[in-house]
């Protein structure tokens, strides 16, 4: 059995996506609280509602969301609010199931049984309850009459039927209207029955929760048929249970399902030995006081401890591939959420290879995972066996190819962020340095939460690629923001921005100058405790004072530019398309012409045009400067000299970030400002 195709409308997080499911694992990815689980959720509703292998299946399943009371005298109220994104419109989800030949071999036999459970459910019985009379019914003759009815109306829908059997299932859940209820009744009986054919250890559909609670200490290991109720119901009603047997499974595939130690063995070595490598299993015993030892020997040491002193990303892992080895049926089909949980990154490198090579391949199952693990996307796009499913928004989900989204990545990848960074994120955010980055995680979170923040070390080679991204933005291949933070500088940028690839340069000379207002300044550093700042004008006075005295560096690096002769350096457009003679030409000519100025060079009156022409410009410059010098000057330069006019036993760094979050907890109007500049070019 395969799921093809899903579409989710109204429930949870999710308004309206879609999904097709074409390879045996199936990964989807997306940033933090965007909905992942909840597709797992909408399969886990369809199959437990519709599709139910016992009759409390569909209402655990609702407890488990909050949606429904477990107690008896409550469950007919359904808390609608707990499932839907929106009250006022209903919740569906349309699946397209695909059966296998032997499925349907199988159901074109099971014509009789067919009937029998469409008629059951026409008449609101189930397994557990009203067996006698269902038995009574179909002992009279209107019994037997509806029940041949139903039987040659199976038998003609399902000789139509062409292998391998595709066909919909749709879930409605409308309390204005009609409740719960599903569109064919044939089609939902065909997958129940499908599962009820097989033990109680055994299942078609099977959910692995991301919460994976253990629990400590000895457990009580049963056997009987209270264990196969309650393995049954581990499987998705109440698929949290899953993790409290660990060793309960143990036992259960020991000495309940035929398997013998060898097999146990087996599992654990294929486990242990390409996940968790350096462990292997040494023996399952019964302890001098009548507890269960499942002992792992650690092979670098030989030391030997229970299986209970591993760490729950440990025992999570053997669990999970124990069960979908031993649990899930042939043709299954497997819910997993966030397998990556407690476990380093080596580990996850290798989950996707061991999911497709030890589970799907022997025994025909079909995976979705839900993951925010970036070695696990990574290890996705190298298989042909596999695909990724971005889910971008409520109502946006996107099947990716690694070769379409190449260009796009590889430019990400040359800025610092990888292609897991990007799709786990709403968006990129690029910083000259990385003060930058905490400066702005500090003042300004709640804004860019959920952004990646990644510093560039300077603006360098960063124009190439932003044109990389604006091209793949026009090809339709860019569909996250990207965005360009760079300081003044005093030198204006002439890139240009585009809807997805925004540049926001700051209209002071560096993201430092936001944070020197005279007040926080003072009020900061006197919480410090640093001495001899004199009164709050005082200071003022001599903070300008220390930052005017960056204007003469200016004005003579201005004047030098002007006054001092080409660079002999090289040009890429001395030699670009150009032939040796060519070259020698252009390069020539640069060397005579700088030869010349030099041989020109007069020192005393260079020094004069220079001094001259220094006053000058810094007479232009001062009246600006004296209104302005907060926007002017260096934010950096000027905390570098603070330092040395004080005495501050903190690091600049320190400083900033403290200076951050005053500014932040204070709101000032530099905060104010700051916030707004980069709400825009988010668009947020």
């Amino acid at each position: 059995m395969k799921i093809q195709k899903l579409k989710v409308v109204n429930l949870r997080g999710l308004s309206d996506v879609s999904f097709e499911f074409d390879k045996p694992t199936n990964v989807i990815v997306g940033p933090n609280a965007i909905g992942k689980t909840t597709i797992l959720e909408a399969i886990r509703l369809v199959k437990s509602l519709l599709m139910p292998r016992y009759y409390q299946e569909g209402q655990q399943v609702l407890v488990s969301l909050g949606a429904m009371s477990p107690h008896p005298q409550l469950n007919n109220y359904l808390e609608f609010s707990s499932l839907a994104r929106d009250e006022k419109i209903p919740i569906e989800i349309n699946m397209t199931v695909e059966l296998n030949a032997e499925e349907s071999h199988y159901l074109l036999a099971a014509k009789q049984q067919l009937g029998l459970e469409i008629l059951r459910g026409q008449l609101g019985r189930n397994e557990d309850e009203g067996q006698l009379a269902l038995t009574q019914f179909l002992s009279s003759e209107e019994g037997k009459k509806r029940l041949d009815q139903i039987t040659q109306g199976v038998e003609s829908e399902v000789l139509k039927f062409q292998t391998p059997i595709a066909f919909p299932i749709k879930l409605t859940i409308d309390p204005s209207r009609q409740g719960i209820r599903g569109e064919n009744q044939l089609n939902q009986t065909m997958v129940s029955l499908l599962e009820k054919r097989h033990p109680p250890h055994k299942a078609l559909f099977s959910y692995f929760p991301a919460d994976r609670a253990f629990p400590s200490g000895e457990t009580n290991i049963q056997i009987g048929s209270a264990e196969a109720n309650t393995q049954i119901q581990s499987h998705l009603g109440l698929a949290s249970t899953k993790y409290q047997r660990l060793k309960q499974t143990i036992v259960n595939n020991l000495f309940l399902a035929g398997v013998n130690q060898n097999e146990i063995t087996e599992d654990f070595r294929l486990v242990l030995g390409k996940l968790l490598p350096g462990k292997e299993l040494s023996h399952i015993s019964i302890t001098p006081v009548g507890t269960l030892k499942v002992a792992i020997q650690e092979l670098s040491s030989g030391k030997v401890f229970d299986i209970d002193g591993m760490s729950s990303g440990e025992k999570g892992l053997i669990l999970t591939f124990m069960l979908l080895r031993r649990t899930l049926a042939s043709g299954g089909i497997a819910l997993l959420d966030e397998p990556e949980l407690h476990l380093n990154p080596a580990v996850c490198k290798n989950i996707i290879s061991f999911i497709a090579d030890e589970i799907i391949k022997n025994n025909d199952i079909q995976v979705l995972l839900c993951t925010h693990s970036g070695e696990i996307l990574g290890a996705a796009f190298d298989r042909e066996d596999c695909t990724v499913h971005h889910l971008r928004s409520h109502n946006d989900a996107t099947k990716i190819y690694e070769k379409d989204n190449h260009e796009i990545f590889s430019a990400l990848s040359r800025l610092g962020t990888s292609a897991a960074d990007s799709l786990f994120s709403k968006g990129n955010i690029f910083v000259e340095g990385d003060h930058d980055a905490l400066l702005i995680e500090d003042g300004f979170f709640e804004l860019i939460n959920g952004f990646k923040i990644t510093s560039l070390g300077g603006r360098s080679g960063v124009e190439r690629e932003i044109e990389t991204l604006q091209r793949a933005e026009k090809k339709g291949e860019l569909d996250k923001r990207n965005c360009f933070i760079f300081d003044f500088d005093r030198i204006l940028t002439n890139i240009v921005s585009s809807p997805m690839v925004k540049i926001l340069q700051w209209d002071r000379y560096c993201l430092e100058n936001y944070l020197i207002g005279q007040k926080e300044l003072y009020d900061e550093l006197i919480e410090l405790g640093v001495s001899d700042l004199g009164s709050r004008g005082t200071f003022t006075n001599n903070v300008k004072r220390i930052a005017m005295k960056q204007l003469n560096e200016v004005v003579a690096k201005e004047i030098f530019d002007k006054k001092s002769p080409e660079g002999a350096g090289l040009r890429m457009n001395d030699i670009a398309g150009k032939t040796f003679e060519e070259m020698a030409q252009t390069l020539s000519n640069r060397l005579s012409g700088l030869k010349t100025e030099i041989q020109d060079f007069e020192e005393s009156n260079w020094k004069k045009e220079f001094l001259e022409m220094c006053e000058k410009q810094h007479e232009e410059l001062l009246p600006l400067w004296d209104k302005e010098w907060i926007k002017k000057a260096s934010g950096k330069r000027l905390i570098d000299d603070l330092y040395k006019e004080y005495t501050l036993n903190i690091s600049k760094l320190n400083l900033k970030r403290k200076l951050a979050k005053r500014i932040q907890r204070n709101k000032t109007e530099d905060w104010t400002l700051v916030k707004s500049k980069i709400r825009d070019a988010l668009n947020t």
